[in-house]
């Protein structure tokens, strides 16, 4: 018999004994109506590059916890004829923002049992919410298990006053029980899990 305090093991928020978390993660991310691909450090620029449709061009902004990666993927989204912004700098320009296709991110953590992305200070409040098209870099080693392992990590995850938990795309059934996808938030999320690192400020 399970020990009662064995019992959040078996929640579907966790993931099950000898289950690979990167397996689980990508198949929940599809679960919640996410796409995802799973890439190394020198294909990431091409696999964000291949998410964006060109032409027309599209307005983008870039957060700041791309880190290093940042200027590198501006770089390729301006060769490619695109419109790119540090989300900072405009993130209280809201007929800027209000303009945006997509936002590229990376993420304080992830979460394997349910295909949720962790973001927080670090991608602005509203970095990972304001555009039709989310992409999200996460880092392998930022996949935890379940939930019961990110709420003892969040102390330490640096999110300041703020942490939010995306699991695919916006989506709401309010009205008539009708499912409408993208209502306030994005309409697209594509997750790249990358084996390697993305380097923080």
């Amino acid at each position: 018999m399970t020990e009662p305090a064995e019992l959040w093991r078996a929640a579907p928020t966790e993931l099950r004994p000898d289950e690979d978390p990167y397996a689980r993660f990508l198949e929940e991310v599809a679960k919640v109506s996410g796409t995802s691909a799973r890439c190394t450090s020198a294909e990431l620029v091409e696999e964000i590059l291949g998410q964006i449709s060109y032409p027309p061009t599209q307005q983008i902004a870039l957060t700041a916890d791309l880190g290093d990666a940042r200027p590198v993927i501006g770089r390729a989204l301006i060769d490619a004829g695109h419109d790119v912004y540090d989300y900072e700098r405009i993130a209280d320009d809201r007929e800027t923002v209000r303009h945006l296709d997509v936002t590229v991110t990376g993420c304080l953590a992830a979460v394997a049992a349910t295909g949720s992305i962790v973001t927080g200070g670090s991608a602005g409040r509203g970095g990972a919410l304001v555009a039709p098209t989310h992409i999200c870099v996460v880092e392998a080693r930022r996949v935890v298990a379940g939930l019961a392992d990110l709420m003892r990590l969040a102390p330490r995850l640096g999110a300041g006053s703020m942490i939010a938990l995306q699991s695919g795309p916006s989506r709401t059934a309010d009205i008539e029980k009708t499912l409408i996808i993208g209502v306030h938030g994005p309409k697209r999320v594509h997750v790249v899990l990358l084996d390697g690192v993305v380097t923080t400020p």
